[in-house]
């Protein structure tokens, strides 16, 4: 068992099949809503959000443009809560899939088995409101 001072550290990193590019960007394009970002995604509050597509968007920088380069052609969506999970969800450049990684910290004391529970909670219901995946025709490996 860790000290009371360490955190435990787990990921959840996977992906959809997607066979139509235009459904990622669609995806990634749309959670831009009506000019604005959402302050919270399936009842989790957001802290931060950095979107690697055009245009690009980055809520942690004085002017809101992100440093790292953008790209139209495989954008790259960061999201930050406020919870300490951080998710971040593209397009794969070479295969017809839609990949996600998606970590937490946990707070000090906390078991790993806590938090890799909360962390899949928190997981599906974000996959689910985001990526909306049987709308999308987005297909869960086996």
């Amino acid at each position: 068992m860790l000290p009371r001072s360490h955190r435990e550290f787990v990921s959840n990193n996977s992906y959809y099949f997607c066979y139509d590019p235009m459904v990622a960007q669609n995806i990634l394009s749309g959670f831009l809503c009506h000019g604005k970002y959402p302050t919270s995604i399936a009842g989790y509050d957001i802290e931060a959000i950095r979107y690697l597509g055009e245009p690009g968007y980055d809520s942690q920088t004085a002017d809101n443009k992100p440093t790292l380069k953008t790209s139209k052609s495989s954008p790259m969506l960061t999201l930050r809560f406020k919870n300490g999970c951080v998710g971040q969800f593209r397009a794969s450049g070479t295969e017809p899939k839609f990949k996600y990684y998606i970590e937490m910290r946990g707070e000090p004391g906390v078991s790993r088995d806590r938090v890799q529970e909360e962390l899949q909670k928190m997981s599906n219901l974000i996959l689910e409101e985001l990526l909306q995946p049987e709308k999308n025709g987005l297909v869960a490996p086996r």
